[in-house]
């Protein structure tokens, strides 16, 4: 619902769909329909590093069905929304440019070294917009 709230405050068409479905929201933008497939985590989780551990935010992206036991084909979702629960931010990211697990800095995350780690808010819904 949070995702279907921000798009619709964009200025979009963008409703839920049923269950049993690949994705969860149904996106119309620029007279084109978006399959779009929300992916959350509740909080930001400390990932183990080299030296140190690091507190990021960690999403299965690719993964569905119950206990994450497939992959979603290639035409099956157009953008992933992803959320952190925990501070309400949104992220969209084009399906094809996903990885299987993601790692998000939270936002008042610095640059480590000089390897620039991304924060949920860096990916724009524009981006994923033809």
């Amino acid at each position: 619902h949070l995702v279907c709230a921000d798009l619709l405050l964009r200025g979009h068409i963008a409703f839920a769909t049923e269950q049993g479905l690949s994705f969860d929201v149904m996106l119309v933008a620029n007279d084109r329909l978006y399959k779009v497939q929300v992916k959350t985590t509740r909080q930001i989780q400390s990932v183990p590093q080299r030296k140190n551990r690091t507190e990021k935010y960690i999403f299965n992206i690719r993964r569905c069905g119950k206990g994450g036991r497939r992959s979603y084909l290639k035409n099956e979702v157009d953008i992933f929304a992803i959320v952190a629960l925990d501070t309400r931010i949104i992220g969209y990211i084009k399906a094809q440019k996903t990885k299987q697990t993601m790692f998000f800095l939270p936002e008042t995350g610095k640059i480590i070294g000089h390897c620039k780690c991304n924060k949920i808010s860096d990916y724009k819904l524009e981006d994923c917009l033809e």
